[in-house]
């Protein structure tokens, strides 16, 4: 899928003044406070694994580069679907993967079942969906896990956003199931730069083999205040969950006929029919910043945050959007 602009390039020339509909993130909470640099425990803690199957990561976005990096001569493909993150598929592109995109919008929405495995394949998805913020039943991902096990195949799994479903962790016991996550969604800290990346024990083995010449080092500092945040889930959980509860309402109300998603995620899709991108830009006009589903491989929707914005701004933004809305497809 060509790209005339980057999504990187879209988001950084958005205008701050703007209403922010377009991140994908928390902000309005980030009190001081740091914890102890062995942030490998407290990963391995919450997702129920040993301190030997994590690796810590200077982001969630070279988490993906390195796991792409170290599968490269070990698959042939990879395959995701769309709408979905891009960077995987950035990725993988630039390290010369063949890249499958298997498109599962409709007008029933998006259809997250599982794939039929093949071999030397890997299959990326992020959970719940970015952009739309559904997430994938337990089964689907058992299903996907169960067919890389002795298959030379891969699930890798992008649970960056699982921390707002209310149901984090999911533990993926099953095949050869790699999970990437970060900080800087939930709590708001994008200036945190810490991933990580948990497997089995063996994959993870090979993976520290590249560690110390690839992954550049974490400092202590970073490692502290990741810490600090991981001990202070609930307080953060039950900060976000209020805020986006009121701004769910008001999306809900205004644009429900329009969305695909469900009440509460910080990310939701809203149908728009055609040029995703030029439907993005015209609200900037207005004085509202989305992202276009151009980025996402499906150019009729566009994807809204109501994460980063209080309810009196979100509300005008969603007012904005159904008037253009109105006027796009009329």
């Amino acid at each position: 899928m060509p790209m005339e602009i980057s999504m990187f390039r879209y988001m950084d020339s958005l205008p701050e003044a703007n209403i922010n509909l377009a991140s994908s993130g928390m902000r309005g909470m980030s009190p001081d406070g740091l914890g102890t640099p062995e942030v490998e425990k407290q990963i391995a803690k919450l997702y129920g694994v040993d301190t030997d199957q994590v690796i810590i990561t200077p982001s969630g976005t070279f988490a993906s580069f390195f796991v792409l990096y170290h599968l490269r001569q070990k698959i042939e493909k990879l395959v995701t679907i769309v709408p979905e993150y891009p960077v995987f598929y950035y990725q993988a592109r630039e390290m010369g993967i063949r890249v499958v995109l298997d498109k599962r919008l409709s007008s029933e929405g998006v259809d997250l079942s599982p794939w039929d495995v093949e071999e030397r394949a890997a299959y990326f998805i992020s959970n719940p969906n970015n952009p739309t913020g559904l997430p994938w039943s337990e089964e689907s991902l058992k299903s996907i896990g169960r067919e890389t096990e002795g298959n030379d195949s891969y699930l890798i799994v992008d649970d960056t956003f699982s921390f707002f479903n209310g149901i984090f962790p999911k533990r993926l016991e099953t095949g050869n199931t790699i999970t990437v996550g970060s900080l800087s969604k939930f709590f708001g800290e994008s200036g945190i730069k810490m991933g990580w990346i948990i497997s089995g024990k063996n994959m993870i083995e090979e993976m520290k083999e590249r560690n110390d010449i690839i992954v550049p080092m974490i400092s202590t500092l970073v490692r502290r205040r990741g810490s600090y945040l991981l001990d202070n889930i609930k307080v953060y959980g039950e900060y976000n969950k209020k805020k986006l509860e009121e701004n769910s309402r008001i999306l809900f109300d205004t644009l429900d006929e329009h969305i695909i998603g469900y009440r509460g995620s910080v990310v939701n899709a809203l149908t728009v029919g055609k040029e995703s991108l030029k439907f993005s830009l015209s609200l900037i006009a207005r004085g509202v910043s989305t992202v276009p589903g151009y980025f996402f491989g499906e150019d009729s929707i566009i994807r809204v945050g109501i994460g980063a914005e209080e309810p009196a701004r979100v509300q005008r933004g969603v007012e904005i959007i159904r008037e253009k809305i109105s006027e796009w497809k009329g």
